[in-house]
């Protein structure tokens, strides 16, 4: 966990340094609840720590970081069931004015989430590709939607590794500064 606090904090402050135009960066949550086939009736996960972070590379590319931390509602007892991290890398179909400018429209992003399943005892890499549309309001505020298409590759403790499919509903909203 401490490594991927860093890794935000970095990303956070690395556009004061050494950029001629300033660049916003957003800061949004993605909430989430996972409900996975092999649940019993009434299971699911919460993630607990949805935050996103997003900044723009190039005046057509920005970067994305979510972090998950699921938190699982079982019928015996609750615990953390899921800890992980998401990188997209949102490609813009419309080029902006200048690298400074929020991003918007429709883009087109390749996905990598890597995480581990606590209760499961396996761990998760996965790669997706996720077309959606970031819609801005005033004062900065933003949505973002995307669909999320892919798979999953299983790496088990103790069992033989399997590839599963994914698909996902991406809905994160918040502000950019």
């Amino acid at each position: 966990m401490r490594p991927v606090l860093l890794l935000l904090g970095i990303l956070a402050i690395q556009p004061a340094f050494g950029q001629e135009e300033p660049n916003m960066n957003f800061w949004g949550i993605n909430p989430g609840i996972t409900v996975e086939p092999y649940y019993d009736s009434g299971e699911f996960d919460i993630n607990v720590f949805p935050l996103v972070f997003q900044s723009s590379i190039t005046r057509r590319l920005d970067v994305r970081l979510s972090g998950t931390l699921n938190y699982g509602i079982r019928n015996g007892s609750n615990e953390l069931s899921h800890l992980g991290l998401e990188a997209a890398l949102p490609v813009f179909f419309r080029k902006k004015e200048d690298k400074s400018a929020l991003s918007k429209g429709f883009f087109l992003s390749p996905v990598l989430g890597v995480s581990r399943n606590l209760e499961a005892g396996h761990t998760n890499i996965g790669t997706w590709v996720e077309p959606g549309y970031n819609l801005l309001f005033e004062n900065h505020f933003a949505l973002s939607l995307g669909l999320q298409f892919g798979g999953t590759y299983f790496i088990y403790d103790d069992s033989a590794d399997s590839w599963g499919n994914h698909f996902g509903v991406i809905v994160i909203f918040g502000k950019w500064f």
